[in-house]
């Protein structure tokens, strides 16, 4: 439904859907012409060599006063108040012809009916008649005898009877079998077999209802819907139940094709969303009211009542869902109330074309419509209920997908935060046993150290020189360890910057320059402060060796550009060469673990010209780096 909305905030209805009425229209009129040319079934039998009874005479009656036959077509020629049985004789000539089979056929007819041919009972409704709906015939087809025909003038007898006040019969053909069998199979199918397959799926369609109802209890609709279904099926299938469990239910059941008729106005209610002045239970009392009727009074009263009180109450109940269609389809534009209020007019069409054949006797072997009106109409509503049905299944499954998506990224937000929470907090906890231990350090080893370093310089000799050496290198080493716990990030840059300034002054106590070419370095992601601690441990180690074995007095520090990912540092002398792992020294052992631990390939060149030490570090740290808490 298309709405738009004024500056008050009251709904106005958008414009009507034209095409989608169009496209109704041209299906249901395509609909129309399609039915009326299959159902036209004795119309298609047009063979010179068949012979089409339109008319006939009545048989005089006992007690009727005449004696002569009385001319009357077939068509529309039973109807009174009582139970009426017509007898039609139809006299004809035939010529035999050897070895070619004849039959009787008739296409349709409702009520009881049974054919002779020259006195010689040929067909009889009732056999067939629990396979069909009370007061509704399939056609009939009989082979007849060659013996039974006589040279030159045979009589077709046709006896018409129903109890319910109302019967007709269409034309009679005789013919070759051959002939009439094929337009036998077709009618057949329209009247038996299509009804069956309509009956099988308003079963199923009506069963689906009403398990949709019992797990919707608070959605009326489908239960209203899953009624009308199953009392269509359930009438058409009438005489089988009364068969099956007993004469008494066939009048209750045929009573269901009433009921849910009157069960369309509130179900049209629920379907357009208008709040229903009654309560359903009030539309089955018409429904009881008529199986009382035709069970506790007479025939005569109970044709009364249903012409005189229960078809103007269905016919009344019908116009006014018909103005509730309208009201819904072309007041507020709803594109569902547009398609019953079509699939209605078609349908009252449908009856209204066979009213005119059966009144008139215009057409020529049509098969009444009307028997499908019904079936037809609970069809498309429990189409439209389980198609919307269908939408709302998958409007939901589209739902929940996207609610998994949206729990799945609310999921990996929260546990990013969580993550920065966490290194929030493991940040606060290291800045704090930082500020700790530079307190700790600072005002208890690192004072002692410069008090050592105070004395021994105020004394003379190598002991006091060689203890001054050891404890400014104690206490650089000290500074080291608390500049590792610096929270960095990321940044090596600034992490070397820290080692320069604390190595350089240890080198020039030492007599020694220090080159430092690290330029522009990268991010190091994974750059903890116990990986920064095992980096200023091994870069240490490599200034150290170069300072106290090399004889160079300068040592560098570089970082040459990589073509690939990564960083490379190198430390380097121009001394005499000739590193390598000696017994007792473990300084190049420890420098490989704590590379191992970094998840750094170290490698160590050493000749004529000088030692180069060789870091590469990786494009991401992720060792523990535990070795760096080894001294």
């Amino acid at each position: 439904m298309s709405e738009l909305t004024t500056n008050t905030g009251t709904p106005v209805p958008g414009p009507l859907p034209w095409k989608y009425l169009a496209v109704l229209l041209l299906g249901a009129l395509a609909l129309l012409i399609a039915l009326d040319g299959l159902m036209d079934a004795g119309a298609r039998v047009r063979d010179a060599g068949v012979q089409r009874f339109d008319g006939a005479f009545r048989a005089t009656g006992e007690g009727e006063g005449e004696t002569g036959p009385v001319p009357m077509r077939l068509p529309g020629n039973c109807h009174a108040r009582e139970e009426c049985v017509h007898a039609y004789r139809i006299p004809f000539d035939h010529d035999a012809v050897a070895g070619e089979r004849f039959a009787l056929y008739v296409p349709q007819f409702t009520g009881r009916m049974q054919v002779s041919l020259n006195g010689v009972p040929m067909l009889d409704s009732t056999l067939g008649e629990a396979s069909l709906r009370q007061g509704q015939g399939a056609p009939q087809i009989a082979s007849v005898p060659g013996r039974l025909l006589r040279p030159g003038t045979n009589e077709i007898g046709v006896v018409l009877a129903e109890r319910l006040g109302s019967g007709a019969v269409g034309p009679v053909f005789f013919g070759p079998e051959d002939r009439l069998r094929g337009d036998y199979e077709a009618a057949h199918f329209v009247v038996m077999t299509l009804s069956r397959l309509m009956d099988g799926a308003l079963l199923a369609i009506g069963s689906i209802l009403l398990l949709i109802w019992l797990a919707r209890r608070q959605d009326q609709l489908y239960l209203l819907c899953a009624a009308i279904s199953l009392s269509f099926a359930l009438t058409s299938l009438s005489p089988v139940i009364a068969s099956a469990f007993g004469e008494f239910l066939l009048v209750p059941v045929n009573t269901l094709r009433f009921v849910a008729a009157c069960l369309l106005l509130p179900f049209i209610w629920q379907l357009t969303g208008r709040r229903p002045p009654l309560r359903t239970r009030w539309f089955l009392v018409p429904g009881a009211l008529m199986v009382v009727a035709f069970h506790a009074l007479p025939a005569a009263w109970s044709m009364f009542l249903l012409w005189a009180l229960f078809m103007p109450l269905a016919l009344g109940l019908a116009a006014l869902a018909l103005g509730e269609l309208w009201r819904a389809g072309v007041g507020r534009r709803d594109r569902t109330a547009l398609t019953l209020l079509v699939a209605i007019g078609v349908l009252l069409a449908l009856a209204v074309r066979d009213q005119v054949v059966l009144g008139t006797g215009l057409g020529r072997g049509h098969v009444l419509l009307a028997r499908f009106n019904g079936p037809i109409l609970a069809f498309i509503m429990g189409a439209i209920l389980l198609r919307s049905f269908a939408e709302g299944l998958s409007l939901l499954e589209d739902f929940n997908a996207r609610l998994r998506r949206d729990v799945a990224a609310a999921g990996e937000q929260l546990r990013q935060a969580f993550r920065r929470e966490q290194a929030q907090a493991r940040r606060e906890t290291l800045a704090a046993e930082r500020m700790r231990l530079m307190g700790d350090l600072h005002d208890g080893i690192a004072g002692q150290l410069v008090s050592i370093v105070s004395l021994s310089e105020r004394g003379d000799g190598p002991v006091a020189r060689e203890v001054a050496r050891a404890c400014h290198g104690a206490l650089t080493d000290l500074r080291l360890v608390v500049d590792s716990m610096e929270d960095f990030g990321d940044d090596l840059g600034m992490m070397l910057v820290a080692f320069r300034d604390r190595i350089e002054p240890q080198l020039r106590r030492s007599g020694l320059r220090l080159e430092w070419k690290v330029h522009d370095l990268p991010d190091l992601p994974g750059l903890s402060p116990t990986h920064a601690l095992a980096l200023f441990r091994l870069l240490q180690e490599a200034v150290n060796n170069a300072a106290r074995h090399s004889g160079s007095p300068v040592v560098a520090v570089e970082a040459p550009r990589m073509r690939g990912p990564g960083v490379r540092l190198v430390v380097s002398d121009r001394g005499r060469g000739g590193a390598q792992p000696r017994r007792g020294h473990y300084g190049m052992g420890n420098m490989q673990r704590r590379a191992d631990d970094l998840g750094a390939r170290l490698e160590v060149e050493s000749d004529a010209l000088g030692t180069r030490v060789i870091v590469d570090l990786p494009e991401r740290l992720g060792g523990t780096a535990e070795g760096a808490l080894k001294t």
